[in-house]
């Protein structure tokens, strides 16, 4: 069986086949654009606990990592590290560099979540870990 195909039928199927591909581009472009931003952590300091009192007010802060992570401050309580990443900030307080090398910390960017993805030393998966806004 042979296919006599007339030339207006050969350029409506090459717009039309043109025109998907385009549209299917541009779809992939814009789902991407869409995703996570992820953005490297730096730790500042591992703080203890702290119970301040001023005129009228107490405020009370358990021990905490802190950390910028794109243009926020954040905490995370030491309790999350012990328990999601068996780690103990508490043994690195006289040394940040040495939990650098064991704890990576990122966030996206994009997320509202109050929530950042850390993995340590015995994991190569990241984990979530619940933060504050430094105050």
């Amino acid at each position: 069986m042979k296919l006599n195909l007339e030339p207006q039928w050969i350029e409506k199927f090459t717009s039309i086949t043109i025109g998907s591909a385009f549209i299917t581009t541009l779809a992939l472009l814009t789902a991407c654009g869409s995703g996570p931003q992820l953005e490297a952590c730096k730790f500042v300091e591992i703080e203890d606990a702290e119970f301040e009192v001023d005129v009228g007010d107490i405020d009370i802060e358990g021990a905490e990592v802190e950390m910028v992570c794109g243009d926020k401050i954040i905490d995370v309580a030491w309790k999350e590290f012990r328990n999601k990443l068996r780690v103990d900030p508490g043994q690195y307080k006289a040394n940040l560099e040495a939990f650098k090398r064991q704890v990576r910390c990122m966030k996206d960017e994009r997320s509202n979540r109050k929530t950042v993805l850390c993995n340590g030393p015995s994991n190569d998966d990241f984990v979530s870990l619940n933060f504050t806004d430094d105050d």
